[in-house]
C-alpha cells in the first residue's frame, strides 16, 4: 500500500512538471504600440514617403526595396507590393476602434494591382472640406497591415494638419507643402494575429 501511494505521488509529480513545461513553452503575445508622427509631400504629384514599421520611420532612399511597407504623398497611399513595389506588404481597411479591435484578419488583404486601382482608396479613410481644401481621417477606421516581414499591424490615422516644410500650420488660402500625419500603430511582433 504505501508503495502504492509513493507510485501515485510521483505519477502526479511527473505530470505537474510535465504540464508547467507545457505552459512554459506558449507563445507570448507581444504588441508594440506607439504613436507616430511623419511630415509627407503636401502635393499631389511628386514622391512618396516611404514609412518602415520595423524601423518606425520615412526611408526614402530604399523604394526599390522590401524595406517599407506603405508610402504616402498628400492623401494618397500605396503598399510595398505587387504594381508599387517588390516587397509583399498588404492591407485593409475596417471599421472599429483601436482600442476594441483586438484580431487581424486571417484575409481579405489588398495590393495595389494599378496606378489606378490601389489598395487603399482616400474615400475609404478620409473626409474631404472642399470649401477650406483640407481633409480629416474618419473616425472608426482603421488599417490593418501585412507587413513585409509578415507581422500584423493596425494603425489608426489620427490628424491629417496642413503645414508648411518645417511642419508649422498653414490656413487657407495659403497652400501646404507638407502634411503632418499623426497615428498609433500595434504590431505583433510574433506574428500572430491577435493585438
Amino acid at each position: 500500500m504505501k508503495r502504492m501511494k509513493l507510485a501515485t505521488l510521483a505519477l502526479v509529480t511527473v505530470v505537474l512538471v510535465a504540464s508547467c513545461k507545457k505552459d512554459e513553452k506558449e507563445v507570448v503575445s507581444t504588441t508594440t504600440v506607439e504613436s507616430k508622427t511623419i511630415l509627407v509631400n503636401g502635393a499631389s504629384t511628386g514622391n512618396f514617403f516611404l514609412y518602415s514599421f520595423e524601423n518606425g520611420q520615412v526611408l526614402n532612399s530604399d523604394s526599390a526595396t522590401n524595406k517599407w511597407d506603405f508610402g504616402i504623398r498628400f492623401e494618397k497611399i500605396i503598399v510595398n507590393s505587387n504594381f508599387s513595389g517588390p516587397g509583399t506588404a498588404k492591407v485593409q481597411i475596417v471599421d472599429g476602434t483601436f482600442d476594441a479591435y483586438t484580431t487581424a484578419p486571417e484575409n481579405g488583404y489588398l495590393v495595389d494591382s494599378s496606378a489606378t486601382d490601389l489598395a487603399v482608396v482616400g474615400s475609404q479613410w478620409y473626409n474631404y472640406d472642399p470649401i477650406n481644401r483640407t481633409f480629416a481621417p474618419k473616425a472608426g477606421k482603421l488599417f490593418i497591415f501585412k507587413s513585409n516581414s509578415g507581422r500584423h499591424i493596425k494603425m489608426e490615422m489620427l490628424t491629417a494638419d496642413p503645414t508648411d516644410d518645417n511642419g508649422n500650420a498653414v490656413v487657407p488660402p495659403t497652400r501646404p507643402t507638407k502634411i503632418k500625419y499623426t497615428f498609433r500603430q500595434a504590431i505583433q511582433m510574433n506574428g500572430a494575429r491577435n493585438f
